[in-house]
């Protein structure tokens, strides 16, 4: 009588592997998806300061500067994705928009040349601010359009208001005559420290939506004698 087989199940050790290969699979595509796209609208923003480009002029230039950013982080993201993909275009269109919305937004007091000691000005640029911080991830999830995935938003939203905090590292060691390669490369690296940062807290809550679930075996949900992987609960 021979002994019962051994489960074909992955241990504790290959799902962790496994776990740690679906994050540092989200970190890489979006990290460089939002580093080039930074460095593209960090690029146009400094060619306002060498060209002397100033009001309207500038702001076009930044909303530009945004959808580029936009776009790139939404390939980024795509690419990042294993399961539960959005439709590409309305993903990437939506973030593209909400980009240059966002960098809009971020250049208007200094277009605009608000008084930043008004009382009335600082309770506008707060409410901006927060409007600014949620606004990809409230157009990423109109897109998604999935019951339960409202949590995307506030912890991309928190991301990006910790990861945002790289760009203004840069301000301590220029000013009016630094010259523009320093500038740039001061903010490419502050780009690329900001991308990595949020590509990393943005993993966590992307693996619960983007990659299939495990059960306790460590396997996808519903591999076992089947081929089909059954979707999160929060997936539609």
């Amino acid at each position: 009588m021979r002994a019962p087989a051994e489960p074909d199940t992955p241990s504790g050790a290959d799902q962790r592997r496994s776990e740690r290969r679906e994050r540092g699979r989200w970190i890489v595509a979006v990290s460089a998806g939002e580093g080039v796209g930074f460095a593209i609208a960090t690029a146009l923003a400094v060619l306002t300061i060498g060209g002397g480009i100033d009001g309207p002029g500038r702001l076009a230039l930044a909303v530009v500067g945004g959808a580029f950013e936009g776009t790139a982080l939404a390939l980024g993201q795509y690419l990042g994705m294993r399961e539960g993909h959005p439709v590409a275009w309305r993903w990437i269109a939506a973030t593209a928009l909400a980009g240059a919305f966002a960098w809009a937004l971020g250049m208007l007091p200094s277009t605009a040349g608000i008084d930043l000691g008004s009382p009335v000005a600082l309770i506008t640029i707060g409410v901006g601010g927060i409007v600014l911080l949620a606004s990809i991830p409230v157009a990423q999830w109109l897109v998604l359009a999935r019951p339960r995935t409202f949590r995307w938003v506030p912890v991309n939203a928190g991301a990006w208001a910790v990861s945002i905090l790289w760009t203004f590292a840069p301000s301590p060691f220029i000013d009016e005559r630094s010259p523009i390669p320093l500038i740039v490369a001061l903010y490419v690296v502050a780009g690329i420290l900001m991308a990595v940062t949020f590509a990393s807290l943005t993993a966590g809550v992307a693996r619960t939506m983007f990659f299939p679930r495990r059960d306790g075996s460590g396997q996808p949900s519903g591999a076992r004698g089947s081929s089909t992987v059954r979707p999160d609960p929060s997936w539609p």
